[in-house]
């Protein structure tokens, strides 16, 4: 696993999104269906055969999620748009194969010793689950995982940017997955969630993908840029609203003329990363901003921007968007997305 750098230089060009797919925790595919915290975690089995029509043996529910996901974004496109490619996948998560690494703890250390089982074994390492899935496409090309806690999948989004303009690969597969576990108290703990830091939504999981690459005859719209700002996020206040507000309005608009979008003509739509408290505050409307919370519908995990992200390229609208976050230190992350009809 890939602990990425809080320091980075950031990645400003555009770069085709060829598919995209976001699964929540209802596990149900490209759809915002009902779910309740209570109920969490739903078994995925079912959801496995859904997507690959057979069972996935050997395999714990992080790895499920992951390798779901994955492929329901890539059986969106023609096989022969990604046949003799070289594809690299980029799987961002800020908890990991907890669930997998829990009893392997146990089992080791708190039951007087042993053995555990190969599967625990196997299923407990960092990279099993973009191993599983790099074995199920048979993708040959670089395989990681990233994680940075909640800015994961904007890491993962930089790093696969970097590999796709140094010609190392051809396309990206870059996902986020997080999963529940219970229960809700040390899922919280583990994520460093409190009233003062985050919204108060129900906790969730989820496996959102995207395809990205260079080939722009066919795409759901662009990644305009991906930025980190090691500033320190402003208490929150009116005062801290109108600064985040004006860095998301001016980063959005010095990456509008890379996608040929005249300043006039934008029309921003936020999409708000669960650390920013105040979407529904005035300022917002009064600045002309449209504000897409997109919580409700996956819940807080720590890789929740790439369902954001996902769920706003299959919209099938004309928009730009920027997605804002910040992580519990403070270090702040921002994606622009440009979606087209």
């Amino acid at each position: 696993m890939i602990e990425m750098k809080k320091e980075k230089s950031n990645i400003t060009l555009p770069i085709p999104v060829l598919a995209a797919s976001f699964l929540g925790p209802a596990l149900a595919p490209n759809q915002e269906a009902a779910w309740q915290e209570a109920s969490l975690p739903l078994n995925a089995d079912a959801l496995v055969q859904e997507v690959m029509g057979q069972p996935l043996r050997r395999a714990g529910r992080f790895i499920k999620l992951v390798c779901c996901g994955a492929l329901t974004c890539l059986k969106s496109i023609p096989p022969e748009d990604i046949k003799d490619k070289k594809i690299g996948i980029f799987l961002a998560t800020g908890l990991g194969n907890i669930d997998e690494i829990l009893p392997f703890i146990k089992q080791v250390f708190k039951h007087d010793g042993g053995f555990p089982s190969p599967n625990q074994f196997a299923n407990s390492v960092s990279n099993a689950a973009a191993f599983f899935l790099a074995k199920i496409c048979e993708i040959k090309g670089v395989v990681l995982t990233i994680s940075q806690e909640e800015l994961s999948f904007e890491a993962a989004l930089w790093l696969a940017q970097s590999y796709l303009e140094s010609g190392e690969i051809d396309l990206a597969l870059v996902g986020g997955c997080d999963v529940f576990t219970p229960t809700v108290a040390d899922y919280r703990e583990r994520m460093n969630l409190t009233a003062d830091n985050s919204r108060r939504l129900p906790m969730g999981e989820g496996s959102s993908w995207l395809l990205i690459g260079r080939n722009s005859e066919k795409k759901l719209g662009d990644i305009l840029a991906v930025e980190f700002y090691n500033n320190i996020a402003p208490a929150h206040d009116f005062s801290a609203i109108e600064m985040i507000g004006k860095k998301c309005a001016e980063f959005l608009s010095s990456f509008a003329a890379n996608a040929g979008i005249p300043s006039k003509e934008i029309m921003p739509h936020l999409l708000a990363g669960f650390r920013l408290r105040e979407v529904g505050a005035p300022y917002w409307r009064s600045q002309g901003w449209i504000v897409e919370d997109y919580l409700p519908y996956c819940g807080i995990s720590s890789t929740a921007a790439a369902f954001g992200l996902a769920r706003a390229l299959r919209s099938g609208r004309d928009e730009l968007s920027v997605h804002y976050n910040f992580d519990g230190s403070g270090k702040q992350a921002l994606v622009a997305v440009k979606t087209i009809l």
